[in-house]
């Protein structure tokens, strides 16, 4: 039997997301030395938008995303820091 198979567009494929992401960064978000977590709420403010995709503006964006990082505990020390890669 068949299966089919929903077209979607490369750059919306959850599949295909990570492949253009350097190993050295991959393997630092595995071991948790990068907050990928962090990196997401704070692009979806730069954007202006809540992780619902809501438009909510720039300023009300870097409020929530204050807002959720202190809820989650963003602001204790982790092993989460910046890291220059080498090539």
């Amino acid at each position: 039997m068949k299966r089919e198979v929903e077209e979607i567009p490369d750059e919306l494929n959850q599949e295909f997301m990570l492949r253009v992401i350097d190993s050295e960064l991959l393997i630092k978000v595995a071991k948790e030395e990068i907050d990928i977590w962090k990196l997401v709420r704070e692009e979806l403010s730069n954007r202006g938008i809540d992780d619902q995709r809501n438009w909510i503006g720039f300023d009300k964006a870097k409020k929530y995303t204050a807002e959720e990082i202190a809820a989650r505990n963003y602001n204790k020390p982790s092993k989460a820091k910046s890291v220059r890669i080498k090539r």
